[in-house]
């Protein structure tokens, strides 16, 4: 096994794989145990998935944060349990009556910040079990609504069948529970038939690589994206003073160069002058505490 290899792998997911599924096979093509991915895509969802890898593991929280991106058709007049093609129908309606000028209005009901009940098929949990457990054992229970946020939705394609949109949503947004809504919102019904992740974060679908690719590949972790370059815009400290920099590895608290001008509880990084992350810490009395620690430099 590899241990020593660090950084983020950004898989272009192809239908049918659990985001287990994908951990699994990027652990084995690079050798390696330490492996996570930033956000679960449902087996029938494609498109961007972040696998962190070695100590890029310990930024997995800081990629969930970030917005993603999807496209996704929706096809009227059904619902289903599982809100999406999966599922077993359970409503059927008639085709919504609006033009496409209409139809838009309705999506734009929906930006901002939204309450969302969650689908009954998700891992959610309600007192200790996940909701989809409780789904397929026939368990019904009461999930309270949550708040999520839409910053934008562009309608790409509508008829009275259909309609394929781009949704830029923040964290925790169900795009299936969406379509249904939406669905409802137009005076008919809806689910979920495809769904792609454009972006999560600062990762895009021109980043991503395809399985078959990686895993044919006689040098995999050429894919490797170093940790430091990829989060993106979280403010960073340079350390150029040795001492500095091995105080900071061991976790003490030093008034970096820069940390006097960030505000207390700012999150951000510690790095050498070659871009290499040294710590991530929070602002504290205008000086850099170091919260997570990479002893490698890397």
């Amino acid at each position: 096994m590899n241990d020593n290899l660090n950084g983020i792998v950004i898989v272009n997911k192809e239908k049918g794989y659990t985001s287990r599924d994908i951990v699994n096979i990027v652990s084995k093509t690079l050798g390696t145990k330490k492996v996570g991915h930033t956000g679960t895509l449902d087996p029938d969802a494609v498109g961007v998935l972040p696998v962190c890898v070695g100590q890029a593991t310990r930024l997995v929280e800081y990629f969930t944060e970030k917005d993603k991106t999807y496209k996704v058709i929706m096809k009227f007049g059904e619902e289903t349990n599982t809100q999406d093609a999966s599922g077993e129908v359970t409503v059927e309606t008639e085709l919504p009556s609006l033009s496409k000028a209409e139809f838009i209005a309705v999506t734009e009901q929906f930006i901002g910040e939204i309450k969302q009940v969650p689908p009954m098929y998700s891992a959610i949990k309600k007192d200790g079990q996940p909701l989809y457990k409780l789904a397929r054992q026939g368990v019904e229970v009461e999930v309270e609504p949550r708040p999520v946020v839409i910053h934008g939705i562009k309608v790409l394609m509508y008829n009275k069948e259909s309609a394929m949109l781009e949704v830029h949503c923040g964290k925790g947004t169900y795009i299936r529970t969406l379509c249904q809504d939406l669905g409802r919102a137009c005076g008919s019904s809806a689910h979920m038939t495809y769904l792609m992740r454009l972006s999560s974060g600062m990762f895009t679908i021109t980043d991503a690589v395809p399985l078959a690719r990686l895993e044919q590949s006689e040098t995999p972790e050429q894919f490797l994206q170093d940790m430091n370059s990829c989060l993106g815009d979280m403010p960073s400290l340079i350390i150029t003073d040795g001492k500095m920099t091995e105080r900071l590895v061991n976790g003490l608290s030093q008034k970096a160069p820069g940390a006097d001008l960030l505000p207390d509880g700012t999150v951000c990084r510690a790095v050498t002058q070659e871009g290499m992350l040294l710590s991530i810490g929070t602002i504290a009395d205008k000086a850099f505490q170091p919260n997570k620690v990479f002893k490698s430099g890397e």
